[in-house]
């Protein structure tokens, strides 16, 4: 029986970081992993949809390459090798995290499914492995919806969708998640027929109202077919076409097409033995403390087995806060207070901290949420990028408490913020900053100084010296 002194199970973003921090610690450290380092964020997730969304928007461009003032005559781009392009892209990420890689860097990998026998001991293909701490990073799949007949066909989820060999020539999308409206805004680009059914009447549920209204609109007026409210009957598979039956304003409608994309959410992968370990887990995921402990405090639990925070940034802040829980005699706590988010749709919607609703239910009156829309920001006219608006929630002592953004690069603009957030950086002092002209910074620089005058208007000693004046003079 080997003996480690950590064992990661999962070797995805969360367990290669987390990997690399314990072998620096001097841990004697494996990873167990059942497919391919790099886990979803590699080869399902984020890199091959960027990479998506990036070709859909080099095509979309070059279709509508006269509102540049350019002109050109018809032009015929071929699609059958962007997934191809896709697939080549991730195969380049994977060169730096292949088995051969990390085992060079000190860390054992171990190839299989790990299911615990107890407390201390997991069992791979047959083999028996020994370990004083574990940390779980098994990340998750996707949540299947229980609609009638789905499993009687084949269908679409974020771990097949870029293995197709071409773009289907329709597609509907069940579920308004961020995968399932970057799908969407990608493969309609590409020339997919694409319709969006929801269960809501809008997409992206936990962002800005108002905001992922004007995305919707959007994605509408470059021919995403939406229809919202509905509930689904079933949906079945003849020949070349899949189709879906809903209820939709009090009628039974059909819907057909290519395929069907599922993305409806992620469920964890808890799937180990954990009651042989004494480890907590419900449908949701691995109950953890806020050093990152489950039931058992040898065993970690981080990503997305656990967390409600579904993303690759929170997944590896959680594996070095672990893997320094156990290397370090001091535990730090996790904290998710100035997290952010981006959808990565275009334009791409980006947030940190609370909503302008929810900053106004939980700060009632001390809120003021300012707003500011792209077509007034100059860079916004040059680059004929005026779809958007920023809207920046804050205190009357300038403390920041949330930020939406939807528009252009929005994933970068919103970091300016997050800093201003993390390090309690007030709202006025970011209008002193001397901005770059012309750059979609003016977007942020234009709302603080807003604040910086309403803060001066609202100044006691102001007031007071300009009452004071109006008494000396009569006016």
């Amino acid at each position: 029986m080997e003996k480690f002194d950590v064992i990661i199970i999962g070797g995805g973003p969360a367990g290669l970081v987390a990997s690399k921090i314990l072998v620096a610690f001097g841990k004697k450290t494996a990873i167990v992993e059942r497919a391919k380092l790099g886990g979803d964020c590699t080869h399902s997730g984020c890199v091959p949809s960027k990479t998506l969304l990036k070709s859909a928007k080099a095509y979309y461009d070059a279709k509508n390459i006269n509102k540049y003032g350019l002109s050109s005559n018809e032009l015929e781009i071929n699609t059958s090798n962007v997934l191809s392009h896709v697939r080549g892209v991730v195969d380049e990420i994977y060169a730096h995290e292949t088995p051969e890689i990390f085992e060079k860097a000190g860390v054992n990998i171990i190839e299989g499914s790990a299911s615990f026998l107890n407390e201390n001991e997991i069992e791979v293909d047959g083999k028996i492995y020994h370990s004083k701490k574990y940390i779980i990073a098994t990340g998750a799949r996707a949540q299947i919806p229980n609609i009638e007949g789905l499993e009687n066909i084949s269908y679409l989820t974020n771990e097949n969708i870029f293995l197709q060999e071409k773009i289907p020539e329709s597609m509907i999308v069940i579920g308004t998640g961020a995968i399932g409206i970057e799908m969407a805004t990608a493969f309609n680009r590409l020339g997919s027929k694409v319709t969006i059914l929801s269960r809501s009447s809008g997409i992206l549920k936990s962002s800005d109202e108002e905001l992922s209204e004007i995305l919707l609109e959007q994605l509408k007026k470059e021919g995403i077919n939406f229809l919202g409210d509905v509930s689904f009957n079933k949906v079945s598979e003849d020949s070349d076409l899949k189709t879906t039956v809903i209820n939709y304003n009090g009628e039974e409608k059909s819907i057909s097409a290519q395929e069907i994309l599922i993305a409806t959410g992620r469920a964890p992968n808890v799937d180990l033995g954990l009651n042989n370990a004494n480890v907590t887990y419900d449908e949701k995921g691995i109950k953890v403390n806020e050093f990152l402990q489950t039931s058992n405090e040898n065993i970690y639990a981080i990503g997305d087995v656990s967390t409600k925070h579904k993303f690759t940034h929170i997944a590896e802040q959680e594996a070095i806060v672990s893997a320094s829980n156990i290397g370090l005699p001091i535990k730090k706590k996790i904290s998710y207070k100035n997290i952010g988010w981006c959808v990565y749709s275009d334009p791409e919607l980006a947030q940190i901290g609370l909503t302008p609703k929810e900053a106004k239910e939980k700060y009632q009156d001390e809120v003021q949420t300012y707003k500011f829309e792209y077509k007034n920001s100059d860079r916004g006219y040059t680059d004929v990028d005026k779809i958007g608006m920023i809207k920046i929630s804050v205190l009357k002592n300038g403390k920041i408490i949330g930020a939406s953004i939807l528009g252009s690069r929005a994933g970068e603009l919103i970091h300016q913020l997050q800093l201003a957030k993390t390090f309690d950086i007030t709202f006025d002092k970011l209008s002193k900053m001397v901005y770059l002209y012309p750059t979609y910074s003016d977007i942020i620089k234009q709302p603080s100084k807003q604040f910086y005058i309403s803060k001066l208007l609202n100044n006691k000693f102001l007031k007071f010296l300009k009452k004071a004046k109006s008494l000396l003079t009569g006016n």
